[in-house]
């Protein structure tokens, strides 16, 4: 098994992706609200890239439709990207999700051209690690970053999943330069990770917008034991029927 880190997956060469076990992070926030949601109730989070997508397939199958972009809810929508929107499970109505981001949806996407995608966060580093060294593949760890720009927030979450890789198996794969530093990065806010992702560029525009609450949700490492699967269609956790 080699671990390559991917920084921005704006940079990824989807050629690349083929036949690798591939994690995409974004922690603040769709990644998070992705395993918060399926954790709590819904079924299926549909990731879409576009605005006009998303409500267009949430009011033809009547799916719950939630956006975000520049870290607020899109005008029109009902729900925003937050993950405390989602964490009390799904109203009378549908258990599906359409979810469109500024970042993290559209590198989910991106993507697909993996042998197995899977999307991480603290929330559930430990049962994305346990999934990856099932699969037994390479592994592309895709950091979906901000605006095409590189966020702290994605590495940490890369490096945590590796953190508990290392605790699984008793040691580290062979992994490139930049996955040894998300490692690194992670053993460093090991014991407060809430400050890690206050620390990046992103986290301080969150907490701008007043979205402490949603960093301090993203922060609690392995609080929910799945790792969600996408089909190419949607996200699921293995084993639920869609």
């Amino acid at each position: 098994m080699y671990i390559k880190l991917i920084p921005v997956a704006a940079s990824c060469d989807v050629t690349d992706l083929a036949g690798t076990t591939a994690v995409v992070f974004d922690v603040l926030r769709a990644t998070s609200t992705i395993v918060t949601a399926l954790a709590s109730g819904f079924r299926l989070v549909y990731p879409v890239a576009e605005a006009d997508e998303a409500r267009a397939l949430a009011e033809a199958r009547g799916f719950l439709l939630a956006g975000e972009r520049g870290g607020e809810k899109i005008a029109g929508f009902p729900h925003g990207n937050s993950p405390l929107e989602f964490s009390a499970g799904p109203a009378a109505g549908s258990d599906a999700l359409v979810l469109t981001t500024s970042n993290g949806t559209g590198a989910i996407r991106k993507a697909a051209a993996a042998a197995c995608v899977l999307t991480g966060s603290l929330l559930n580093a430990r049962a994305v690690a346990a999934a990856v060294l099932r699969e037994g593949r390479d592994v592309q760890l895709v950091c979906a970053g901000t605006a095409g720009e590189f966020s702290l927030e994605d590495a940490l979450g890369a490096g945590f999943v590796l953190v508990e890789m290392e605790q699984a198996a008793g040691g580290l794969p062979e992994m490139d330069d930049l996955a040894m530093a998300a490692y690194d990065l992670a053993r460093f806010y090991s014991r407060d990770p809430l400050a890690g992702l206050r620390a990046g560029r992103h986290g301080q525009k969150l907490l701008r917008l007043g979205r402490e609450a949603d960093l301090r949700w993203c922060a609690r490492l392995n609080r929910f034991d799945l790792a969600p699967v996408f089909t190419g269609d949607c996200l699921m956790v293995p084993g639920v029927e869609s």
